[in-house]
C-alpha cells in the first residue's frame, strides 16, 4: 500500500460504522413498488456505484411484523426502514417492540406519499421509539440519504473529532420537505467530495478521501437545533433553516430567526440559508445577514443546490471584485490557489480574507490543517495586506511540499510542480532503486531524524518514477522481445532502443518534469532485482547524467534517451552475464527509471556537489579499536563514480570521526587530485558515457573556494603548516577537515543515524549512497540527500567454521580480513598472479588475459580460486585490475594481496564489491609484506599447471582444497587438501 499524505491520515479511522443490512418491513404490494417500479434495490447500488461510494448495503424483506422480530434477534442489522401500514399492528406498536429488542437500533418509517390518512398522528409520536419519518415520493435517492442520515448520525462524534469534519444542520419540521431535501444534499456532497479527490495524491488517498465529506444533521425543533450547533460549533459548515418551526413545544413563527442570531452571534462568518413559503419573509432573512429561498419556488431544489455550491465552498474558489461583485479568476485546487493569489488585487485578497472566504473553501475542501492554518493569519483594518498575501501563499505552498514528504504520488500532468517530491509514473513496479527511495524516505518522515537536525535540509532529492510497466509496453509496441536473446554488442542495442519513438503519453510526463525541473537530472536504473536482498546488481545498468539545459525540445529529446539508453541497459552484456551468474532468466528482469534532480550547484561550467559518499553499516574490515558494527563511510569531493568505480575515497567512520580519516586512493597518493563534475554540454548517448561525467583536476575547484569551503586544507609550504581555511594561500589539500573534525556539517552523525534506522527498518545492515550541498542560497539550508539505500548480503554466517593450527602452518593463504563465512571442498582450480612479472602499467592487459582464463573454466562448469595484486574490478588503473564481473564469473574464492612496492587499501563502497559480496564468493585481503596475513604461492608447485599467461597461471590441484572462512572473527585460511 502506498504511504499517504499525512493529512489524509485522519481519514484512514473514519466512517468506522456503517450501514451494511437494511431490514425492509412492509407488503408484498408495497415491496413490488420499492423493488420493482421504483427498482430501490438496483438504483441504491447505481447510486452507490456512480457516486464512487463502496459497500452499498444489502435489503432484507419481510412482511411479517413478527418475522421481523425474529429476524433481529437472530441476524445483524443496522438499519429497519418500515412502511406505515402494516396489515393489523400498527406500526408505532412494532416501532416500540424493536426498540424493546435493541434500543439503539435506528428505525425509519416510511409513508407512500404526504397525503396518507396516518401521517400526523405517526410523525406526532415524537422520536421516542421512531428516529425519522419520511415521505416516499418514487425517488429511490430517499434510501441513500435515509442510510447516509443514519450513518452520520453513527460516526459523528468520532469524526468529528479526529479529524475535524465539518457538518450542515438542517432545520426543518416538514417531512415533505426535507424528504426532498436530504436526497439532493446528499447527492450534491457525495458529487462535490468527488471532485475535491483531485487534491489527494495517489488512488488509496482518493479512497479514503470519500470518508472525509461533510456530515448532515437533521433538527425538527428550536431546541434540537441549538443542541447541535452548541455541540458541534466549531465544526459547523453552514445551516439551512425553516423560519417557523417548534420551539418549546410550540410553533414559533420566528424560531429560525432567532436560531440566526444566535449563530451570527457565536460564528458570523457561517453562512446561513433561511427558507420559508411566506415570500415576505426575506427582508427578515436579509436584515440578519442570512441567504433566503422561497419554499414555492419551482426552481427551489436547484436554488439550494446554488446555496451550496457557492456558500459552502464547494466547486471552484472564485475572486471577486469587492464592489460589484464581478469575477476576476477561479481555481479549482489549492495548487492553482497558490499559483494564482499574488496576482490577486489586494482589495480582492482582503475581502476574501475577512471574510474567512480561503478558509472555508480549503475546509471544504477536507484541507482541515491548512484551513485552520489560514484561518490564523487574520487580516484587519491595520494588517499589511500585501505580506498577509503572500504569507498566505508560502503557507499554502509550504504544506503542499510538506504534504508530499514520504508519499508516493502518482504523476499528473495537471498537478506536477515543485511541491511534488516523490511521483510513479503507471501503475508497474517502482523497481529496487525506487522502492528502497519511497520506503527510507517514509522511514524519514515517521522517524523523527529531521527534526532532530534543523539547521540541515534532510531528505532524498526529487524523484520521478517511471515504473516497470511503462518499460514492457515499450519492449511489445516494438516487439523488442527478441533482443533479450540476441547477441548484440552493447552499442548496437542501444542503436536500436534509440530508433523507437517513446510512447506518446509517457513522452507528454516528460515534458512536463523538464517544464518543472531545470536543475540537471539523473535518469538511474531501478529494476525488479536491483537492490534485492541478497543479490543487488550494483552498478549493473546504466545511470545518465544530463545538463538540462539548451532549449525545452533539447532538454525533452535527450530526457527521453536517457530513459532509452537505461531500458536498453536491461539486456546488455554485462547485465546478461550477472543474471547468469545468479542463476536468474533474462526475462524475469523488468525495468523502472528513476529521474532525479542532482543535488549539487553550479561553479562555472561545471556541476557538482561538495561531497559524495557510500556508507555501510557493517564494517567488514575495521581497524584498531573499531567494531564491524561501528560501520564505515568512504566519501569524495565531487560526484561519488569516484567512490563506486574507482574505489577512490576518504575511509572514515561514522562511529567515530574525529580519528584520522584515511585516503583510498591509487599511485601513492595522500589526498584527492581529482574529482569528477557535470558538464554543461548536451547529452549525446552514442558519442560519449552514458554518466556523461567528466574528470577534473583539483586545482578546477580552487577557483571557485566556496565548493570547497570545510571540505579542503591550505598548506603553506614555507611556513610548513596546514591552515582549515580554503581562502587562504597555499595548495588545497581535500582532507574534509572541517566536516569531520570540526563539524561545520553534521555529517558522520546524519551517516550514523541514517545507517541505524534503516537496519532497523530493514531487518539488515545496510548500505547507502549519499551526496551533500553545502552551497544553497540563503535562506536554502544545506543539504543532505540520501540517493540510495540497499541491504548488505552478509552471506552465510550460521555455522562458526573452525581453522586449525595444522592448516595455518601449511597454508597458501592465511588471511584475517575475511568476507564471507563456510567451509568449501569443491575447488581445484587457482588462478593466480605472477608477482614476479606484475606492473601497475598492465592492469588493463590483465584483465583481458582474466576474462580468457574465465571463459574457459565458465565452459566447463569449474569454480576457481582467484589471487590478484589490488583492488580487483576498479576502474583506476594504478589501484587494480579493472575486471568487470563477467570476466570473473566463474571464481568462488577470490583474494587480494598487496605488494612490497604495491599497497591498497580494500575499498568497501564499490558496486563491484557490492556484488561480490552479495554473489556468496568468498574474499580475503592479505599484505605480507606488512605482516597482515600470508600469501605462499611457492606451495602451488606440487600442481599441475593447466594455462599460463604473461601475468597469471592456471593450477590444477590433484585434490579440492581446504578452504575455510570464518565470518565471525575474520579469520580465513587455504591450503591443499
Amino acid at each position: 500500500m502506498y504511504k499517504l499524505d499525512p493529512t489524509w491520515l485522519p481519514f484512514t479511522n473514519l466512517m468506522l460504522q456503517h450501514v451494511y443490512n437494511v431490514l425492509l418491513i412492509c407488503s408484498d404490494y408495497d415491496r413490488f413498488l420499492l423493488e420493482e417500479d421504483g427498482r430501490v434495490e438496483e438504483e441504491l447500488y447505481l447510486e452507490y456505484t456512480q457516486l464512487g461510494l463502496s459497500n452499498p448495503p444489502k435489503i432484507i424483506h419481510t412482511a411479517n411484523p413478527g418475522e421481523a422480530l425474529s429476524m433481529l434477534t437472530e441476524r445483524k442489522f443496522e438499519l429497519v426502514i418500515t412502511m406505515i401500514d402494516l396489515l393489523d399492528e400498527p406500526v408505532e406498536q412494532l416501532c416500540a417492540d424493536i426498540k424493546a429488542i435493541d434500543q439503539n437500533m435506528p428505525v425509519v418509517v416510511l409513508s407512500p406519499s404526504a397525503a396518507h390518512r396516518r401521517n400526523k398522528y405517526v410523525k406526532s409520536l415524537g422520536t421516542d421509539n421512531i428516529d425519522y419519518f419520511f415521505y416516499w415520493q418514487g425517488d429511490p435517492t430517499i434510501f441513500l440519504a435515509m442510510v447516509k442520515l443514519v450513518e452520520d448520525r453513527m460516526n459523528l462524534d468520532h469524526d468529528t473529532s479526529v479529524a475535524d469534519i465539518q457538518v450542515i444542520i438542517l432545520v426543518e419540521d416538514s417531512v415533505r420537505f426535507y424528504s426532498s431535501y436530504l436526497p439532493l444534499m446528499y447527492t450534491c456532497l457525495i458529487q462535490e467530495n468527488s471532485s475535491t479527490i483531485l487534491e489527494a495524491l495517489n488512488t488509496w488517498g482518493k479512497h479514503l478521501r470519500m470518508r472525509g465529506r461533510p456530515k448532515i444533521l437533521l433538527a425538527r425543533t428550536y431546541e434540537e437545533a441549538y443542541d447541535l450547533f452548541t455541540r458541534y460549533q466549531r465544526n459547523v459548515l453552514g445551516v439551512i433553516s425553516d423560519i417557523s418551526f417548534s420551539r418549546e413545544g410550540q410553533k414559533d413563527q420566528n424560531a429560525g430567526l432567532r436560531l440566526a442570531r444566535v449563530i451570527r452571534k457565536e460564528r458570523p462568518e457561517i453562512p446561513v440559508l433561511l427558507q420559508s413559503a411566506d415570500l415576505t419573509r426575506e427582508r427578515d432573512a436579509n436584515d440578519l445577514g442570512a441567504s433566503f429561498i422561497w419554499k414555492q419556488s419551482p426552481t427551489l431544489l436547484s436554488d439550494l443546490n446554488t446555496f451550496m455550491n457557492r456558500h459552502y465552498g464547494f466547486g471552484p474558489f472564485i475572486f471577486r471584485e469587492p464592489e460589484s461583485g464581478m469575477e476576476i479568476a477561479r481555481v479549482s485546487t489549492m495548487g492553482e490557489l497558490q499559483r494564482i493569489l499574488p496576482t490577486i488585487p489586494p482589495d480582492s485578497f482582503a475581502y476574501h480574507s475577512r471574510r474567512n472566504d480561503f478558509s472555508r473553501w480549503l475546509r471544504a475542501q477536507g484541507l482541515f490543517e491548512l484551513a485552520s492554518k489560514i484561518h490564523a493569519i487574520n487580516i484587519d483594518n491595520q494588517t499589511d495586506t500585501v505580506a498577509t498575501q503572500k504569507l498566505i501563499t508560502e503557507t499554502i505552498r509550504s504544506y503542499r511540499t510538506a504534504r508530499t514528504k514520504g508519499v508516493i504520488s502518482l504523476f499528473s500532468r495537471t498537478s506536477f510542480d515543485e511541491t511534488m517530491f516523490f511521483s510513479r509514473i503507471g501503475g508497474g513496479s517502482l523497481g529496487g532503486k525506487g522502492r528502497g527511495l519511497a520506503f527510507i524516505d517514509k522511514e524519514l518522515r515517521s522517524s523523527g531524524l529531521i527534526e532532530k537536525y534543523p539547521g540541515i535540509y534532510l531528505s532524498i532529492p526529487r524523484t520521478v518514477v517511471i515504473s516497470t510497466d511503462q518499460f514492457s509496453h515499450f519492449i511489445k509496441q516494438y516487439h523488442l522481445e527478441d533482443t533479450i536473446t540476441e547477441d548484440l554488442s552493447d552499442k548496437d542495442l542501444l542503436t536500436l532502443f534509440l530508433s523507437y519513438p517513446v510512447q506518446d503519453e509517457l513522452m507528454q510526463d516528460l515534458a512536463t518534469i523538464i517544464e518543472v525541473i531545470h536543475n540537471p537530472i539523473s535518469v538511474r536504473s531501478s529494476s525488479l532485482l536491483e537492490d534485492s536482498h541478497f543479490q543487488p546488481f550494483a552498478g549493473v545498468y546504466e545511470t545518465c547524467m544530463l545538463p538540462n539545459n539548451g532549449d525545452d525540445a533539447q532538454r525533452l529529446e535527450e530526457l527521453a534517451d536517457a530513459v532509452r539508453c537505461v531500458w536498453a541497459s536491461t539486456y546488455s552484456r554485462r547485465a546478461k552475464a550477472y543474471m547468469k551468474a545468479t542463476e536468474h532468466m533474462v526475462e524475469e528482469e523488468k525495468m523502472a527509471v528513476i529521474i532525479q534532480q542532482v543535488i549539487g550547484s553550479k561553479h562555472g561550467a561545471y556541476w557538482y556537489p561538495n561531497i559524495s559518499g557510500v556508507a555501510r553499516s557493517l564494517n567488514y574490515y575495521p581497524l584498531n579499536g573499531e567494531k564491524a558494527t561501528d560501520g564505515v563511510g568512504m566519501i569524495s569531493f565531487g560526484f561519488g563514480k569516484a567512490i563506486v568505480d574507482n574505489g577512490s575515497a576518504f575511509r572514515f567512520s561514522p562511529t567515530h570521526p574525529k580519528r584520522p580519516i584515511q585516503f583510498l586512493g591509487g599511485n601513492n597518493a595522500s589526498s584527492q587530485a581529482s574529482f569528477y563534475a557535470l558538464a554543461d554540454k548536451p547529452y549525446k548517448p552514442l558519442e560519449r558515457s552514458a554518466e556523461n561525467l567528466t574528470l577534473l583536476d583539483i586545482n578546477y575547484a580552487e577557483q571557485y573556494p566556496e565548493s570547497m569551503k570545510y571540505i579542503a586544507s591550505t598548506y603553506d609550504s614555507q611556513s610548513g603548516t596546514i591552515s582549515e581555511s580554503a581562502r587562504a594561500a597555499g595548495q588545497k589539500i581535500i582532507t574534509f577537515n572541517g566536516i569531520l573534525k570540526y563539524e561545520a556539517f553534521p555529517l558522520a552523525q546524519v551517516v550514523k543515524d541514517i545507517l541505524e534506522l534503516g537496519t532497523r527498518a530493514m531487518s539488515t545492515p545496510v548500505e547507502i549512497e549519499f551526496a551533500v550541498n553545502l552551497n544553497r542560497q540563503s535562506p536554502k539550508l544545506p543539504e543532505f540527500s540520501l540517493l540510495q539505500i540497499r541491504p548488505i548480503a552478509e552471506g552465510n554466517e550460521e555455522s562458526d567454521v573452525a581453522v586449525t593450527d595444522d592448516e595455518k602452518g601449511r597454508n597458501i593463504v592465511y588471511s584475517k580480513m575475511v568476507m564471507g563465512n563456510g567451509n568449501i571442498s569443491s575447488i581445484q582450480d587457482v588462478v593466480a598472479i605472477k608477482t614476479e612479472s606484475f606492473r601497475q602499467a598492465d592492469m588493463a592487459q590483465m584483465a583481458n588475459e582474466l576474462d580468457g582464463l574465465n571463459a574457459i573454466l565458465a565452459a566447463k562448469s569449474r569454480e576457481y580460486l582467484l589471487i590478484v595484486a589490488g583492488r580487483l574490478g576498479s576502474c583506476d588503473t594504478w589501484l587494480g585490475i579493472p575486471a568487470s564481473w563477467s570476466q570473473i564469473s566463474a571464481s568462488r574464492v577470490i583474494v587480494e594481496t598487496g605488494l612490497k612496492e604495491f599497497q591498497v587499501e580494500p575499498s568497501q563502497g564499490t558496486h563491484f564489491f557490492q556484488n561480490m559480496t552479495s554473489l556468496g564468493c568468498v574474499y580475503m585481503t592479505v599484505n605480507p609484506s606488512f605482516g597482515e596475513g600470508e600469501l605462499h604461492l611457492d606451495r602451488l608447485s606440487s600442481c599441475s599447471i593447466e594455462a599460463e599467461t604473461p601475468h597469471f597461471i592456471h593450477y590444477r590441484a590433484p585434490k579440492p582444497l581446504t578452504i575455510k572462512a570464518n565470518g565471525h572473527n575474520g579469520e580465513g585460511v587455504i591450503c591443499l587438501g
